[in-house]
């Protein structure tokens, strides 16, 4: 194992934080403890601190039972690689967009072991689409380019993998949301572009009402690592950033879409 996230906040995690996760660990299947209860649940163990420490508190939890989501992974079949990556997201959405900009129910994802690494790729299990039907949910760490036989690779390995670890949320369909699965990204990246690529692996569903407002976060948050206001400002370094600031230039917007794929 790498070791767990190094706390550099100088904060002790408190008891009752890291017990609440500790105890939902692999509970991501009970659909009576949703991800985003259990993150309302670690902020309100904190909740009597100073605003100014209550990020640091939760991360300092998040850090504190990494070594048990760890353990819990290699108890479960996955290997010690990908043990290690599934756990290293937590340092990484830190260290890019912060406590508050990743969200405490994606920290609470991983610590908990709903989101693993298996190569190039993260999965999420206990993901529903809007139908109920079961999924696995797919999502792209920043772990550099997206290649296609690397994906190719996680998708194979990937069924196994979430098998083994809850067999009772085992699904037959790929979701994924995402800025990059807007219909306009191959105008402007071309078609043979890594990110077109995978969209193309998926079957979008309909848009949805706040598809547009969410597109435009995403693009700012995964490409340009900011807001939205802050991202419309920066100079684009890169062929991605400057096709994300054309379109919003032109006065045009990016959407966030849901597309699916079947497993295998």
């Amino acid at each position: 194992m790498s070791g767990p996230v190094a706390d550099t906040t100088g904060l002790e995690a408190r008891p009752a934080s890291v017990a609440l996760l500790t105890a939902a660990i692999g509970r991501f299947q009970d659909p009576a403890a949703p991800v985003t209860d259990l993150a309302a649940a670690l902020a309100a163990t904190v909740a009597d601190a100073p605003p100014g420490e209550r990020d640091d508190l939760v991360f300092a939890a998040v850090s504190a039972v990494l070594p048990v989501t760890h353990r819990w992974l290699r108890s479960r079949g996955l290997t010690a690689e990908q043990a290690d990556a599934s756990i290293a997201d937590v340092a990484r959405k830190r260290d890019r967009y912060g406590v508050r900009g990743t969200g405490l129910d994606w920290f609470c994802a991983v610590a908990t072991g709903r989101v693993v690494a298996v190569g190039r790729l993260q999965f999420e299990l206990g993901a529903h689409l809007a139908d109920g039907t079961p999924a696995w949910g797919v999502h792209v760490p920043e772990t550099g380019p997206l290649d296609p036989v690397a994906c190719d690779r996680a998708f194979a390995a990937a069924p196994d993998v979430l098998r083994r670890l809850a067999p009772q949320a085992a699904a037959t369909v790929w979701n994924c949301r995402s800025w990059t699965l807007d219909p306009g990204l191959a105008d402007v990246l071309g078609p043979d572009a890594n990110l077109v690529r995978f969209a193309r692996r998926f079957t979008l569903l309909p848009p949805g009402s706040h598809d547009v407002a969410e597109g435009d976060d995403s693009a700012a948050k995964f490409v340009f690592g900011t807001d939205l206001a802050t991202a419309r400002a920066t100079a684009p370094r890169g062929r991605v950033q400057a096709a994300v600031r054309a379109r919003w230039d032109a006065g045009a917007h990016w959407t966030e879409r849901t597309g699916t794929a079947p497993v295998g």
